[in-house]
């Protein structure tokens, strides 16, 4: 029976091999391994081969416990002559007569075998536990042991298996996969990138996570095919080697594919590619025509008002006929497709690795897509036994388009559901978009009139996604180039590199008349703009590792970075152009022109670090590390920062007197302090003045000259603080690794607790409103985080033909604010209104609906701040029942069916004064299981992944649930509203008139319970390798194929009531996320 490659090995070496042979799902890839790399046929000998006689030799390699080793290298001692072992550890070589055999493998014993007139060999390798020991890379070109860590790090090396998922950026692969990493998909937009939050949000604008690709901060990933490995460093004692870089959010370290070199296997070319479906699933829905007359009428009746001329069918028959679906005309099923090939060419002394990459992304909704084409280079050439030379260079190209889904007046989502079903999408008398209602002349001329009025100011929501003209293309281009000075001293590397990164971006985009019935807009306009982007970062790092007497290790590490940003751009506006033809779309033909030139920065950071990493005996482990930042953003006095770390580990099943035992493997504790900074808070121009090119009248009462006119002027628009200094994170980690049973038992455990502090913000107290200057930046206020985090996983090889595997994680997160930092005139703590969304100012207010976000002390971040209700009144008498002390109705204008709100400070009244902190948006808890098993050539995989204690306001329900403001069409859900005969609902009585302001109070009731469980992943994958080999061709090339069904978002449980709970918090009929089906190949060649 033939060996398969296995895609969960529970076994130690075999882990290590899938990680760098790439198995996905039951399948091998090159551009992952260290021998699929190259060519498998038989190498022409060398010349010295020639002047000897040779004959053929064959054998199979297996390791101790008889399972064959695939993708062995073995070579002719001394020479590049050799090939790689098969699926079934099988070898073929031309050899000379005297030869010896060198066979080698990651997590093995290198093996020198003389071939002593032998001709069929049976090798059995032997584990090199040194070897073994998975590397991780923590930064700067320092590494350590896995088992080593004494600080929280996650490690993603199945990397092959999770770009198998039909997902969109390397931020969604991440989702469910480490404990304390929280990815929010933020609705279903391919444009839109998902939030992520490592252990809790401690900066009121955002940690920002920093992405380190190859050493490179900032770097982009050319493809998702192209990751090798992920690291994640959650605690700040690991980040704190990046310093205010890290953003004070953490950092993801990147390693991506490489061509090795001196390999037997010199060129090798994969293609992977994957196809899906995507269709968005629980949309709203809204009334259909007759529907939405009959809620119109009890609307109105239930108001006792009098119902509108429009409505009447015997005047105007045109509203009671069912035309237009208007979801299933926004939304459609979307093609997904992603592809990627890699050659890889290598020798002894040299590497080269191209890899070219498209992704094609369609949006459920029409016309919004994600489109992107990359180049990737990797070269490393080695001039000589010490000096190494690596060029990487990465272009990306994007072009993207999308419409928003957040505004309550314009929201595409909320547009499908305002306009009347009987309207259509296009006028049936010229082409055009079609409005609320006819515009058919003869209609107007029978009845008198179209009853526009009926139906307020909706848009023909497909021309919000079809009619404007747009480009929107964005070119990125990144080099870096190091050099790399090695084994002149024992131990002792040196390291200079230099990257450069130039990004453009060009924009068009013309809006046209809007002229329909309905909301009209009688003006054109057509926007450009463009911008150019220059950075370069420079790093020179002096590592010295080495191992003295086999018990103290010493690591040493320093380093100098640098780094320089400018972003020159220009916005040009041009409105009213007389010819609106797709070839007339230009500037100069637009009646008025604006334009802005803009230059943001130059920025400027530089920076010292040092690390010292000691370890005894294999028991005892310390690193630490200090690091300068100088950034150019911060005033002069305050523009350095020192972010130092300390970590210990304690490996107590090395020690003595614990007893030796298979069931217990590995048994450490570890420990960790960091601090790390963030300047995301402060803009790369908060320091440099501006120039006004407007005219201005000095108005102020104390000017320089009382009404001069002022041509150009330099001014600052902000007020400068002189005091501000670093936004700055400390975190203190508490872990344990316990390894069981033969070590396919894993587990880790950490305790965290995360503090936050000199957070950056706009002063929010005691600034005047007339002196004409933006509030000046201030560190004031301070953030907690406090958690708990569980990462268990099972991997078991039961033979060699059935291996399984079972892994879940578990976070749990509180988050306050401990210090708000500002007082009121009485002394007592101030209060944080508002929150940053899409780096603007937001307080939550949607349409009539006003803020709904404040942050006090002791609250968590970016608190919901609402009136409380209490259910609905089931009648009148208990309505009038709801008194004040003295006896008076606390809501004199309820009725039955009315809301019932907490008078929470007792005064009798129902107004802000009665707002209370409801939480926030950041899940409690987040977790994720997931199972699979291989059999043969099959291999099946499954993950769910939920959060809970998560909370979302639900503001689209006040217009999709109340008939109040607009004369809009609803959602079929205003139905099921409380009635006398419906005293179940939730939902306040249906009235045209709202004097209980059920709907326009910020209210609890627009609070939900975002938390969920979702199936997220179901992939089945199967090998045939062996069917392709059948030619004799890809038998020799040792090549490989493999095909893959997977399935995305496929089910969801949860209470929320939207069209779906993953949204961030706020819900205006967010873009949903999609359910998503793909069918992929992996091809080797």
């Amino acid at each position: 029976m033939k060996q398969r490659l296995y895609d969960f090995i529970p076994v130690k070496h075999l882990c290590v091999g899938m990680s760098l042979c790439g198995i996905v799902a039951g399948t091998q890839t090159a551009q992952a391994s260290p021998v699929f790399g190259q060519s498998s046929g038989l190498e022409l000998p060398s010349p010295s081969i020639y002047q000897q006689s040779t004959k053929q030799i064959s054998g199979i390699v297996k390791d101790q416990a008889g399972i064959p080793v695939i993708g062995a290298n073995v070579i002719v001692k001394g020479t590049t002559n050799g090939v790689i072992t098969g699926l079934d550890g099988d070898f073929l070589l031309e050899v000379p007569e005297n030869a010896i055999l060198e066979i080698s493998y990651i997590g093995y014993m290198t093996q020198s075998i003389p071939i002593n007139g032998k001709t069929t060999f049976n090798i059995i390798l032997e584990e090199d536990t040194q070897k073994l020991d998975e590397v991780v890379v923590l930064g700067y070109g320092a590494g350590q042991r896995k088992q080593d860590l004494s600080a929280s790090v996650g490690v993603l090396n199945n990397t092959e298996d999770l770009v198998a998922r039909p997902v969109t950026s390397t931020e969604s692969m991440l989702q469910g996969q480490l404990a304390g990493v929280t990815v929010q998909a933020n609705g279903g937009d391919p444009t839109a990138t998902p939030s992520i939050v490592i252990r809790g949000q401690g900066s009121q604008n955002g940690d920002n996570v920093l992405w380190v690709v190859d050493g490179v901060p900032g770097a982009p990933i050319a493809s998702m095919n192209d990751i090798e490995t992920i690291v994640v460093l959650k605690d700040a004692a690991s980040a704190a080697i990046y310093g205010a870089q890290s953003g004070a959010g953490g950092v993801i370290l990147v390693t991506t594919k490489k061509a090795k070199e001196g390999q037997t296997r010199k060129t090798s070319l994969s293609y992977d590619a994957t196809f899906g479906v995507r269709k968005a699933s629980n949309v709203i829905e809204p009334l259909n025509a007759e529907e939405q007359l009959e809620m119109r009428k009890l609307s109105y009746a239930n108001a006792g008002l009098t119902l509108p001329t429009g409505w009447d069918l015997t005047k105007n028959p045109w509203v009671g006929t069912t035309r237009t679906n208007w979801m299933d005309e926004i939304f459609r099923t979307a093609f997904y497709q992603r592809h990627n090939v890699a050659l890889n060419v290598g020798s002894e002394n040299a590497s080269n690795r191209v890899s070219f990459a498209y992704d094609n992304d369609e949006g459920v909704l029409i016309n919004t897509f994600n489109k992107n084409l990359s180049l990737r280079y990797n070269g490393k050439f080695k001039l000589n036994k010490w000096v190494t030379i690596t060029e990487d260079v990465v272009w990306k190209n994007n072009e993207s388009r999308s419409k928003d889904t957040d505004s309550g007046y314009t929201g595409v989502v909320a547009a499908a559901m305002y306009m009347p079903a009987s309207a259509t999408v296009y006028n049936p008398l010229d082409g055009t978009y079609g409005g609320t209602t006819t515009e058919d002349p003869d209609y107007i001329a029978k009845y008198g009139s179209n009853f526009a009025d009926i139906h307020g100011d909706a848009v023909n929501p497909v021309r919000l996604l079809e009619a404007e003209n747009r480009y929107d293309r964005t070119s990125d281009i990144w080099s870096t180039t190091s050099l790399e000075l090695a084994n002149i001293v024992t131990g002792l590397k040196f390291t200079s590199r230099f990257t450069y990164n130039l990004k453009n971006n060009l924009y068009k985009n013309f809006s046209p008349i809007r002229d329909e019935v309905g909301k009209p807009s009688l003006t054109n306009n057509l926007d450009e703009t463009t911008y150019r982007a220059d950075a370069w970062k420079t790093e020179n790092t002096l590592t010295y590792d080495n191992t003295f007497n086999d018990m103290h290790t010493v690591g040493v590490l320093l380093s100098t970075t640098a780094d320089h940003y400018s972003k020159r751009g220009l916005e040009v506006n041009g409105k009213d152009l007389s010819d609106e033809s797709t070839y007339l779309q230009y500037l100069s033909y637009a009646n008025s022109v604006s334009a802005t030139d803009y230059l943001t920065g130059p920025d400027a950071n530089v920076s010292l670090i040092a690390r010292l990493a000691y370890s005894f005996n294999d028991r005892y482990f310390v690193t630490a590390s200090w690091r300068r930042d100088y950034a150019g953003r911060l005033p002069k006095d305050n523009n350095y920062g020192d972010f130092p770390a300390v970590t210990a580990g304690w490996k107590i099943s090395n020690e003595s007197f614990f007893p030796k035992s298979e069931t217990l493997n590995l048994l450490k504790i570890r420990a960790s302090w960091g601090r790390v900074g963030n300047l995301g808070s402060i803009g790369y121009n908060y320091k440099s003045a501006l120039l006004g090119k407007n005219y201005w009248s000095e108005q102020a009462q104390y000017g320089v000259e009382s009404n001069k006119i002022w041509g150009n002027f330099v001014y600052n628009s902000t007020a400068l603080n002189p005091n501000l200094t670093w936004e700055t994170s400390e975190q203190w980690d508490l872990g344990l690794d316990v390894n069981m049973f033969d070590n396919r038992l894993s587990m880790a455990f950490d305790y965290f607790d995360k503090r936050t502090f000199n957070l950056i913000q706009s002063q929010t107290m005691n600034w005047p409103g007339t002196i004409g200057i933006d509030a000046m930046l201030v560190n004031q206020g301070e953030v907690r985080n406090r958690g708990f985090e569980a990462q268990i996983n099972w991997n078991q090889q039961v033979n060699k033909d059935w291996s399984y595997f079972v892994s879940g994680n578990f976070s749990y997160l509180k988050n306050w604010v401990s210090d708000i930092g500002v007082k009121n005139a009485d002394g007592t703590p101030g209060v944080w209104t508002g929150i940053t969304k899409n780096d603007a100012y937001f307080d939550g207010s949607y349409r009539n609906l006003p803020y709904m976000y404040q942050t006090a002390e002791g609250e968590p971040l970016a608190s919901f701040y609402l009136i409380k209700t209490d259910g609905i009144f089931q009648s009148d008498a208990e309505a009038a029942a709801y008194v004040n002390k003295d006896g008076k109705r606390i809501q004199p204008d309820a009725v039955a069916g009315d809301l019932k709100f907490v008078d929470a400070n007792g005064d009798g009244v129902i107004n802000d004064e009665d707002r209370q902190y409801c939480g926030s948006a950041t899940p409690k808890t987040t977790f994720s299981f997931s199972g699979g098993f291989t059999w043969k050539k099959l291999s099946v995989s499954a993950m769910f992944q939920g959060v809970g204690g998560a909370q979302a306001l639900y503001v689209g329900k006040y217009m999709a649930l109340s008939d109040v403001e607009g004369n809009f069409n609803r959602s079929k859900e205003i139905m099921n509203a409380w009635s006398p005969s419906n005293t179940g609902s939730n939902i306040p009585r249906l009235s045209k008139n709202d004097p209980n302001s059920n709907f326009s109070t910020p209210s609890d009731w627009y609070l939900e319970n975002a938390s969920y469980l979702r199936l997220k992943n179901f992939t089945v994958s199967y090998d045939l390798s062996d069917v392709i080999r059948k030619c004799a061709h890809l038998q020799e090339r040792n090549s490989m194929m493999s095909v893959y069904l997977s399935g995305e978002n496929l089910f969801t449980i949860t209470n929320y009531s939207g069209m779906d709970p993953e949204t961030g918090g706020w819900d205006a009929l967010k873009y949903p996320v999609s359910r998503v089906f793909s069918i992929g190949v992996k091809l080797t060649y």
